[in-house]
């Protein structure tokens, strides 16, 4: 490299140190591809959320049919302001329940509900 003048070899390391730095970027947003939270799916959305009110619900004390109010029998899933005065209309009328399967019988909860909060729920 005799040949070339001092300018000219500053331009050359110039261009190779740019044709690395360029490689190297592109190898790293190869391998840390973005996260564009704009076009997530509201469904798994809706999943993770529904997991982690699993998690915080198993983690706290479950809820004590016989005894929670309205606001607590709502945090059970799928249970509502309708279902929650549905369950304490039908403690009041038939007692305190004896058993969880008694739930069933609450308008508006089958099976499947019942499947959903039975590890929620308690009788004491």
């Amino acid at each position: 490299m005799a040949f070339l003048t001092r300018h000219e070899k500053y331009i050359i390391a110039f261009l190779i140190i740019g044709v690395i730095c360029g490689l190297s970027y592109s190898y790293y947003r190869r391998s840390h591809p973005p996260i564009d939270l704009r076009f997530r799916d509201p469904l798994q959305e809706d999943d993770i959320r529904a997991k982690e009110f699993d998690y915080l619900l198993k983690e706290s004390k479950s809820v004590n049919i016989n005894q929670a109010s309205g606001e607590e029998l709502m945090k059970l899933n799928g249970i509502g302001p309708v279902l929650a005065n549905h369950i304490i209309e039908y403690r009041l009328k038939n007692g305190p329940f004896k058993d969880k399967d008694e739930l069933k019988k609450v308008p508006g909860i089958g099976p499947k509900k019942f499947e959903a909060i039975k590890d929620f729920i308690e009788i004491e």
